[in-house]
């Protein structure tokens, strides 16, 4: 890069920061001029060893030189591209004990810029401070508001805005925890609505966040308050229509906002969950002409949806929505939040459907967000194949290389990244759904087992192929070959585990005592060995990418998986040394095997580690 002449002084010192955390190689290009245009997306004009660019916006600049990066071995082209969108985002959840570094971010910035996205949203609930709110976020690795406009200021570099995503209803379960707060606790991890003090802390979080970050755009959340109103509402005021109460909170909260001169967007499900009991009912919803009326219009309401195969279920869905307001947008999701690996390829199966839903139901915003549900052990790099999958739909041609982006973005092909998801993809059939097996089969106790889960002794069959295939790419030089470790030894640790429950089971039943010393003094030893592997590489992947606090929560899970398997070693060996006759928990187990044909191998969904590891109280 340092041989090519950049006339933008602007663009110039951006490409020279970006170059910092992504080496840039030019090539034998000799010059490129940028050319502020009033056309919108960007053109380029290559001859040989000049570039021309014009672009519409800043973002737009950036996103052109990762077309230039991606296309180097062409010596002319002339090109011109314009994402179908105002916006398009992508949202990290910051909330669920992975706080991702500024450094990271800064780094995530710099993808999202060469991709086209245009901003990035952070889902902060209490991760950031709040001015007269000490308690709010207290060991949580809070963001300070050095911080934020940092990143807030590193980003306009590349013409991206960080948006910031609060919540001002529900899902403030951790603020609750401190008695500064629990007077306005309507249930669970609800705010009580129409308490003065609900409303102080609101609008502290509205003048802090207008403070920080230089978008007028905040989503102010009020998603999945399922319980509103039936707890300490309903013992101060007795029983009220939920819908009244929730259309009155949001006008106080808007009037907040335009206090503060924000532009709201809200996610869209409480609408439909009061009016039907479900969010995601199938068909299309009528709404009566007094909800219809209730609904402000000065507020975006966002579609959620990360779930549906086909397009139709998107398509009623916008139907509905747009019965409600002219006002709306969409967020798809990025399967990173059931486990320690991603679901890039059921994220492109069901994001195909929901694009192509979005586009013609005319959607000019879309944010691929991305949760952390239950601990946020995913990285969030490792859903780089969905970004470039995401943001390549919305540009209508064919021009992406999704190959060279991935290898300038991360040392590896697209279909190496899709490597990441296999750890979950234990089954032959071709069509990937979202299950996680790789987080379930590890917590699963190895005596109690998991009556709700159906498990097959092919899985070590598979987890053994896994590894192999893993062990190649965890050894490239990628920037992201430390993902590939993490997987890798958590492949090496199932390949011993995923079956291990099963394998005692069946022994004990069969009186097999060789078996089970085998079990005991070889299998078990090693599956120790392994896991202790599989914590360090871990520790060493979120220590790298986020702030140390929160890992907490893993140290506990995992550190108690190697205990408790050393203790239920301890208890076979009393078993084998006739120091005790009977094993109770083998004998009640109940052992739910999948069918033969099916071609999920009983794979499902379970995401909640305390639903793996005991049938008590946790």
């Amino acid at each position: 890069m340092k041989n090519t002449i950049i006339n933008d002084l602007q663009i110039q010192k951006a490409l020279e920061v970006m170059n910092q955390y992504l080496p840039l190689d030019l090539g034998e290009i000799q010059k490129i001029d940028f050319v502020l245009s009033n056309k919108p997306g960007y053109q380029i004009n290559k001859d040989y060893h000049q570039i021309e660019v014009h672009y519409h916006s800043l973002n737009e600049a950036f996103a052109a030189v990762g077309y230039i990066l991606t296309h180097k071995s062409k010596v002319t082209y002339k090109v011109s591209r314009v994402l179908s969108l105002e916006s398009l985002g992508v949202m990290i959840d910051c909330a669920r004990n992975a706080v991702p570094k500024i450094e990271t971010f800064k780094e995530y910035i710099i993808h999202l810029s060469l991709l086209g996205y245009t901003y990035l949203g952070l889902y902060l609930e209490d991760l950031f401070e709040v001015d007269n709110e000490p308690m709010f976020g207290y060991m949580r690795g809070k963001y300070s508001k050095e911080e934020l406009k940092d990143l807030v200021s590193f980003a306009s570099h590349f013409g991206m805005e960080i948006i910031p995503y609060i919540q001002t209803l529900a899902h403030l379960n951790s603020i609750f925890r401190h008695n500064d707060y629990r007077s306005i606790n309507d249930l669970n991890d609800i705010l009580l609505v129409d308490e003065p003090r609900t409303y102080e802390l609101i609008e502290n979080m509205l003048s802090t966040a207008k403070s920080i970050f230089s978008t007028d755009k905040i989503n102010i959340g009020m998603d999945e308050a399922w319980m509103l109103g039936l707890g300490k509402h309903l013992s101060k005021h007795g029983f009220e229509n939920r819908m009244s109460i929730m259309t009155r909170h949001l006008d106080k909260v808007l009037s907040l906002c335009k206090k503060y001169e924000l532009k709201p967007s809200m996610w869209a499900d409480m609408f439909f969950h009061l009016t039907t009991g479900g969010y995601l009912n199938p068909g299309v919803l009528e709404f009566s002409d007094e909800i219809k009326k209730s609904i402000p219009k000065d507020v975006e309401l966002v579609y959620w949806d990360y779930y549906q195969t086909t397009e139709q279920k998107y398509t009623d869905k916008f139907t509905s929505l747009k019965t409600l307001t002219s006002n709306y947008a969409f967020a798809g999701g990025a399967w990173k939040w059931i486990g320690f690996a991603p679901l890039n390829s059921f994220t492109i199966r069901s994001m195909s459907f929901a694009i192509s839903a979005a586009k013609k139901a005319d959607v000019k915003h879309f944010v691929l967000t991305s949760w952390g549900d239950n601990g946020a052990e995913a990285s969030i790099f490792s859903i780089l194949p969905s970004l470039i999958y995401i943001a390549n739909q919305f540009y209508d041609d064919k021009l992406s290389n999704d190959d060279e982006i991935s290898l300038l973005l991360s040392g590896y092909t697209f279909d190496e990244l899709l490597d990441l998801d296999l750890v979950n993809q234990i089954y032959p059939s071709k069509e990937h759904i979202a299950v996680n097996p790789s987080k379930y089969l590890l917590f699963e106790d190895i005596l109690l087992g998991n009556i709700n889960t159906k498990v097959n002794m092919n899985y070590k069959f598979y987890y053994h192929e896994i590894t192999e295939k893993l062990s190649i790419q965890k050894d490239k030089k990628g920037s992201l070959s430390y993902l590939f470790r993490t997987l890798y030894d958590l492949s090496k640790v199932l390949t011993l585990k995923s079956t291990l429950g099963l394998d005692l089971y069946h022994a004990y039943h069969k009186d097999d005592r060789v078996e089970l010393i085998r079990l005991t003094t070889e299998v078990i030893p090693k599956l120790l060995r392994d896991l202790s592997k599989f914590y360090e590489s871990f520790k060493y992947q979120w220590y790298l990418e986020n702030k140390k606090i929160g890992f907490e929560v893993q140290s506990y899970r995992i550190g108690g998986l190697i205990k408790r398997i050393e203790e239920v070693e301890s208890y076979l060996e009393s078993y084998l040394t006739n120091e005790i006759s009977s094993i109770p928990e083998l004998e009640e187990r109940i052992v739910n095997l999948s069918e033969d044909d099916d071609p999920y191998n009983g794979t499902s969904y379970n995401n909640q580690f305390s639903k793996n590891i005991t049938y008590g109280n946790l």
